[in-house]
């Protein structure tokens, strides 16, 4: 990450959030059609825990922008790990899962 970089990187995190919450509100007005589980709550659930690497990100930005001020703490690699990289991991798995589960239709249209 470099200095110019750091910054632009959580914009992307937002997007990902926003576009989150836009399948959310497909997922739940399809599900309410056609009678499923509200499965649509993974993607809130994605929301959250990319919120959580989305503020991983900014701490580590501020790393990067401001390096001597920084506690130590911030600098450390397994930190980076559980703040940023796994609650994204986990939040996109989520939200991979239950895209499937309510658009996997669209992919068998395609086929027929």
């Amino acid at each position: 990450m470099d200095f110019l970089t750091a910054p632009l990187g959580s914009l992307g995190l937002l997007a990902v959030i926003y576009a989150f919450y836009i399948l959310a509100n497909l997922s739940r007005r399809y599900g309410e059609v056609i009678r499923l589980a509200p499965y649509y709550r993974g993607f809130y659930i994605g929301m959250v825990l990319i919120g959580v690497a989305f503020i991983g990100h900014m701490m580590q930005a501020t790393v990067v922008l401001a390096p001597e001020q920084a506690p130590a703490l911030l600098n450390a690699e397994w930190f980076y790990l559980l703040t940023y990289y796994l609650p994204l991991a986990v939040g996109v798995t989520i939200g991979l899962g239950v895209a499937w589960r309510y658009w996997s239709w669209i992919l068998q249209e395609f086929k027929e």
